[in-house]
């Protein structure tokens, strides 16, 4: 009998290094869970081309691999001062329409302690049961069912470009400082996958983009008349090309100066823009003070004046109804435009004989006393 006790003693102690290393497997289980995430996040970034398929693939493993109630990522919209949602993913469990989401704004300085994430750089870190909490800050937080987030800044280049933020609404889930280095190392990734995108898309958009005017450049607008032209002729539609060239530039620059000549091409551009078809035609800086106008399933020429024509007209009208800058603030030069038209068919059936047709009724427009409209073959 009075072994017993000894026995349990001895029975007891074997039970503290099963704890101690059981304890050491689970952290090993989960520093491996935390570097898979890591390594299936820099795998994402660098198979996809996609910025869009990319963010999105990334809230999904934070959210699936942390066990996460949801993950979105903001890109940070610096003239605005506003977090954008760009990507969202929840699991299946929790109840939240994440299209709803998808480009959301929010004001930094109203919106939760986003502010700190711009300001300060530091994670933002959040509670439901925080007794710090205001009343609006809580019913914000009730209106998604949130009970714990955590947000954290992307930076590139010592700028603040975006956010990433993981929230929780079946549990208030504490976060650890594991889960911490975890989501600033994938916010690392982030930012350098939305910063290099926004280089690609920058060099992209140079590429084919006149840099004074904002519209297409010569070469693009080529490539585009092309297109066009193959499409047009494969099913019978009609395609109109409209040139359009300031009268008497170069006096315009004697006499007001090349940077007012400068603006009078950027604002010519903002008036094609206004007067064409947003995401149809397609408006291009042709030359120097030429520009080109491509308007698909348009007729040029007819017995009555056609839908080419007729913007034709509508542009020359409000170029001559125009005041242009003739000093910074001062706007009381006046300028007309000259424009040929030409369709295809009687224009011709390839983009060298269109561009022609185009060419020879605008000489006709200039020869006839410019400030008109001509259209090639009537």
């Amino acid at each position: 009998m009075g072994d017993a006790p000894q026995q349990r003693g001895r029975a007891a102690r074997p039970g503290a290094p099963a704890a101690a290393a059981q304890a050491r497997i689970t952290a090993l289980e989960r520093l491996v869970k935390q570097y898979r995430v890591l390594l299936e996040t820099s795998a994402a970034i660098a198979a996809s081309t996609d910025l869009e398929e990319t963010l999105g693939l990334i809230t999904r493993l934070v959210t699936e691999r942390l066990d996460a109630g949801w993950c979105d990522i903001y890109d940070y919209v610096l003239d605005r001062d506003e977090f954008v949602v760009v990507a969202f993913h929840q699991l299946p469990e929790i109840d939240i329409d994440s299209t709803e989401w998808i480009g959301t704004s929010y004001d930094s300085a109203k919106w939760h302690d986003l502010e700190a994430c711009v300001r300060e750089r530091r994670p933002s870190i959040w509670y439901r049961d925080d007794e710090a909490l205001s009343e609006p800050e809580l019913a914000d937080m009730d209106e998604w069912g949130e009970l714990s987030s955590a947000s954290l800044p992307l930076v590139c280049r010592g700028e603040v470009i975006g956010l990433i933020d993981v929230g929780e609404s079946r549990r208030i889930r504490r976060w650890s400082e594991d889960d911490l280095r975890v989501l600033q190392a994938i916010a690392d990734q982030a930012a350098i996958a939305i910063a290099n995108a926004r280089a690609y898309a920058l060099l992209a958009e140079q590429a084919v983009t006149d840099g004074l005017t904002g519209l297409f450049n010569h070469r693009h607008f080529n490539e585009h008349l092309r297109q066009q032209v193959t499409t047009a002729r494969r099913y019978g539609d009609d395609l109109s090309l409209v040139i359009v060239d300031v009268d008497d530039f170069k006096q315009f620059n004697d006499r007001w100066g090349h940077p007012r000549g400068d603006r009078l091409l950027a604002d010519m551009a903002v008036l094609l823009r206004d007067c064409t078809r947003h995401d149809v035609d397609v408006v291009a800086r042709y030359g120097g003070d030429e520009f080109a106008l491509i308007m698909p399933q348009t007729r040029a020429a007819g017995n009555e004046p056609t839908a080419a024509r007729n913007v034709s007209e509508r542009i020359r009208a409000a170029v001559t109804a125009g005041r242009f800058e003739s000093a910074p603030g001062v706007r009381e030069a006046r300028v007309t435009v000259s424009i040929g038209v030409a369709g295809i068919g009687i224009g011709g059936y390839t983009a060298a004989e269109l561009l022609s047709s185009a060419d020879k009724a605008l000489y006709l427009s200039k020869s006839l006393g410019k400030d008109r409209v001509s259209v090639f073959g009537t």
